[in-house]
């Protein structure tokens, strides 16, 4: 059995965000990072809209975070392996 990784995907309203890692902790993690980088950036075109939108450690009050695991070097159908 090779290396695994898991993927945490969150779906918004208008974007799905993923992140990636070793475990589950460090994908989530690496998807709140990414929500982060989004945040700020629209926030900088958009300052009235910050009480709209959650800081990364309030969004799983708001969206659910879903993980799947899977094996480096594999071949998948997502979510399924095939080879």
């Amino acid at each position: 059995m090779g290396e695994r990784f898991v993927v945490a995907e969150m779906n918004t309203h208008h974007f799905m965000f993923r992140g990636a890692g070793a475990t589950a902790e460090a994908a989530r993690r690496a998807l709140l990072k990414a929500w982060a980088a989004h945040r700020s950036a629209l926030l900088a075109l958009y300052p009235e809209r910050e009480g709209s939108l959650p800081e990364a450690e309030r969004m799983e009050e708001h969206f659910r975070i879903h993980y799947l695991e899977f094996e480096a070097d594999a071949g998948y159908r997502w979510p399924d392996r095939l080879v």
